[in-house]
């Protein structure tokens, strides 16, 4: 029974995860032009299938062409991804931003030789080296605080044998903080490390970027639509930042966009453990709603 000035939509985009299709966040990155159709369609998962193969054979190949229309206002209802709220006691996450995120491949080479007859210091351990950068990934972080992550989730030792010293080592590197100039100056700093262990050791070391998402501030109007929403029914909250990409990181550079969090257990998603309770749902939909209608206006009867 309530009327709005302006229209409400519904959006399911496609693919936000990039588990099967990269790029991730693909549908609203196709909306927002951030990469072409075509490009997305293109893409293919592991088993050579391609999105647009996958949706014809589903029948969600779509006649419209994305992002014809605009929006008003955008905002995305979400589990936290992360432990802050849980840990907090809190049930509403009010998000003023998504953090930056570089992500990086570092390939360092040494050399292989046999573990027994080389002494420590005739040695050129990839390894050992890669290990000082890791160190670095995370310390940077912590220097940058509060917002600064740093994390290294793959590593690749060759030829990964007991007895050998190992001759190459490749491993990622994901920088994350809540403004553009601290991530570069955690780059920065992982970047000067390197080239002072290549110097020292005679190794090569090469970090080659592979990903870059800005950082996405999102408008002061939603992010007060959302407080206010939550403070107008009663519940906990408080401000939080999205350490995760999120569809509403595109949505935000076509119109003003905004971010409500609820508690997961323990902060494991995209994992068949993920877990929410019902009422925290409830909250953040209820959340969801009184911020879409402060936006979008409601008729008097």
């Amino acid at each position: 029974g309530i009327q709005t000035e302006a229209p409400i939509e519904v959006a399911f985009w496609t693919n936000e995860e990039g588990s099967r299709f990269v790029p991730v966040m693909m549908g609203s990155g196709v909306f927002a032009k951030a990469f072409t159709l075509e490009h997305a369609y293109a893409a293919r998962d592991t088993e050579g299938k391609t999105v647009r193969e996958e949706l014809e054979r589903i029948g969600y190949i779509g006649e419209q062409e994305p992002g014809d229309h605009p929006i008003g206002a955008y905002f995305e209802a979400h589990i936290e991804q992360g432990p802050v709220l849980e840990d907090a006691d809190v049930t509403i996450g009010v998000v003023h931003g998504v953090l930056g995120i570089r992500w990086f491949d570092c390939t360092v080479t040494g050399m292989e030789a046999h573990a027994g007859p080389t002494p420590m210091a005739l040695r050129r351990d990839a390894l050992q080296v890669a290990t000082h950068l890791m160190q670095e990934v995370v310390a940077s972080a912590l220097r940058h605080g509060p917002h600064g992550r740093g994390t290294v989730g793959m590593v690749q030792v060759h030829p990964n044998s007991r007895n050998v010293i190992p001759g190459q080592v490749k491993f990622s590197i994901d920088l994350r903080n809540s403004t553009d100039a601290l991530v570069d100056q955690q780059v920065a700093e992982v970047r000067a490390l390197a080239a002072r262990l290549s110097t020292e050791t005679g190794m090569a070391i090469g970090i080659e970027q592979v990903s870059s998402y800005a950082a996405q501030p999102f408008d002061a109007g939603c992010v007060q639509a959302v407080q206010g929403a939550a403070e107008q029914l009663g519940l906990s909250h408080m401000p939080v930042v999205s350490g995760a990409g999120h569809d509403a990181i595109y949505a935000g550079q076509l119109a003003p966009a905004g971010m409500i969090f609820i508690p997961c257990k323990d902060g494991i998603s995209h994992n068949e453990i993920e877990d929410a309770k019902p009422a925290h749902i409830t909250a953040g939909c209820n959340v969801l709603l009184h911020a879409m209608l402060e936006r979008a206006g409601v008729v008097d009867a």
